[in-house]
């Protein structure tokens, strides 16, 4: 089973740099036209799937949309698949967060896994358990390949965890650009599910 996650397409918060996290930009005109893309990229490969598992937020769900009428796929919202909750730091960007916001952004910096960011944010950790939980919900549900479209963050922190690597090397080695595919075979995600609970008994 082969598991195809999506980074949705462009939003004008991610022109200007602005941190996004759970508040809901929907696509700007270049993410609609990536999502576009995106589907007569998946349509050309070949890839069949019959379920299009999303982010309800409405830049996820915008591009799954496109992709699922292009591939004759049914779109499943699932809340697990939202982004990152980066509390009082959405809106702003990561350098003014560095210089406004230092002996707090230096703490979450040093252990950014369990360190959750202020304003009642998330960590790693947080993340990482509620997109393998959802990894679990779709794999039992499904015999076939699925496509998931997601956020950068999920998919990253994902992917570093999957590789057993420091969530501070996530963006330089998984950094995943608008609408991009990532496929990840189960096997690795069920070996993953299976390391996080015996990690977090």
């Amino acid at each position: 089973m082969k598991l195809y996650f999506v980074r949705h397409g462009e939003t004008e918060w991610n022109v200007k740099k602005k941190i996004q996290g759970k508040t809901d930009i929907p696509l700007n005109e270049n993410g609609i036209r990536q999502a576009k893309e995106l589907a007569c990229q998946l349509v050309e490969e070949d890839i069949s799937v019959k379920h299009v598992y999303h982010s309800p937020q409405l830049r996820a769900a915008e591009t799954a949309r496109i992709a699922a009428e292009a591939l004759h796929a049914t779109c499943i919202p699932l809340d697990g698949l939202v982004e990152m909750n980066l509390g009082s730091w959405e809106g702003s960007n990561w350098r003014v967060i560095e210089r406004e916001n230092s002996p707090e952004y230096q703490e979450w910096r040093k252990d950014r896994r369990y360190v959750r960011t202020p304003g009642g944010g998330e960590c790693y950790n947080d993340v990482v358990k509620r997109t393998l939980d959802a990894m679990e919900y779709i794999m039992k549900r499904e015999n076939g390949d699925v496509l998931i479209v997601t956020h950068s963050a999920i998919i990253m922190a994902l992917r570093c965890y999957i590789a057993g690597l420091p969530f501070d090397e996530m963006v330089r080695k998984f950094k995943t650009r608008n609408a991009e595919v990532v496929m990840i075979e189960s096997f690795k995600i069920i070996d993953a599910i299976a390391r996080f609970k015996k990690e977090n008994k």
